[in-house]
C-alpha cells in the first residue's frame, strides 16, 4: 500500500514538473541575457531544470491539468510557447530599442558598414549599439532585472493557467504600445551622440564653404567618428539611470502583461 501511494506520489510530481516545464523552457530560451545564442544549450538545460524544480512545489499546479490526448497535449503546449514568447518579445524590445540607436548612431559617424557580430541576436550589430547593448546587459544583471523574469513565472500560474491563454484586446494593446515606446527609447538614447554628430556636420559644412582649401571629405570623416565615439563614451552617464528607469518599468508593466492574457 506504501509502495503504490509512493508510486502515484512520484508520478503525480513528475507531471507536475512535465507541465512547469512547458512554460519554463521557452521563457528562458526567449528572454533577454539567459536566452542569448552564445549560451550554450548545455547550460541553459540544466538552469531550466533546476528553475522548474524550484518553481514546480510552490506553484498551483496538478497532475489533472496535463490533457491526457495527443491533439490537446499539442494545444497545451502551443499555448504556453505563445505565453513565454510575449513576455519574451515584450522584454526584448528595450534591447531592440538599444540597437536602432547604435544603428543609427553609426550611420551618421559613416560607420555603417563597420559592424560586429552580437552575440545577443546573432546577427551584425554596430559598434555604439554593441557598446550600448553589453552595458545595457551588465546594467540588468547588476540590478536583478532576470528576477523580474522569475517573479513573473511564479506569479503568471495564479493570472493563467496552464495551457488556457487568451489573448485579449489588453495584451493586443500593450503589445503595440511597447514598440511605440521602443522607438521612443531608441531617440532618447541615441539623442545625445547624434546631436553632436549633427553640429559636427553643420560645423564641416560651413568650413567647406568658407575655407574650400581645406579637403572637407579627408577631414570630415574622421572627425565624425571621433565626434561620435567621444560621446557615445560620454553618454553612459546618461545612459546608465535612463536604463535603470527602463527596467524599473518593465518590473511593472511585465505582470500586467501576463495577467491580461489570463
Amino acid at each position: 500500500m506504501t509502495d503504490t501511494a509512493l508510486l502515484n506520489w512520484t508520478l503525480n510530481s513528475l507531471l507536475v514538473l512535465v507541465i512547469v516545464l512547458i512554460r519554463v523552457g521557452p521563457l528562458l530560451f526567449f528572454m533577454p541575457v539567459i536566452g542569448a545564442k552564445t549560451v550554450p544549450s548545455q547550460a541553459k538545460i540544466p538552469l531550466i531544470v533546476a528553475v522548474a524544480l524550484i518553481v514546480a512545489p510552490s506553484v498551483a499546479v496538478t497532475a489533472n491539468q496535463l490533457p491526457t490526448t495527443a491533439l490537446g497535449f499539442a494545444l497545451f503546449v502551443i499555448n504556453e510557447i505563445c505565453f513565454a514568447a510575449i513576455l519574451a518579445f515584450f522584454a526584448r524590445l528595450l534591447f531592440d530599442a538599444i540597437q536602432l540607436a547604435g544603428q543609427m548612431v553609426s550611420i551618421q559617424m559613416g560607420m555603417a558598414m563597420a559592424g560586429t557580430m552580437d552575440p545577443q541576436f546573432g546577427n551584425q550589430a554596430s559598434l555604439a549599439g554593441q557598446f550600448w547593448t553589453m552595458t545595457a546587459f551588465l546594467i540588468f544583471l547588476a540590478i536583478d532585472g532576470h528576477h523580474i523574469f522569475f517573479h513573473t513565472l511564479v506569479e503568471s500560474y495564479r493570472w493563467v493557467a496552464p495551457g488556457t491563454l487568451h489573448l485579449t484586446e489588453a495584451t493586443y494593446n500593450g503589445v503595440l504600445t511597447a514598440v511605440a515606446h521602443m522607438f521612443i527609447l531608441a531617440v532618447k538614447i541615441m539623442a545625445p551622440a547624434s546631436a553632436a554628430i549633427f553640429f559636427s556636420h553643420i560645423a564641416m559644412g560651413i568650413i567647406a564653404k568658407t575655407v574650400p582649401q581645406i579637403p572637407i571629405l579627408i577631414v570630415g570623416m574622421p572627425m565624425n567618428i571621433l565626434v561620435g565615439l567621444l560621446f557615445v563614451g560620454f553618454s553612459v552617464e546618461y545612459f546608465m539611470p535612463l536604463m535603470i528607469s527602463q527596467f524599473e518599468n518593465l518590473g511593472r508593466l511585465l505582470p500586467r502583461l501576463a495577467q491580461s492574457m489570463g
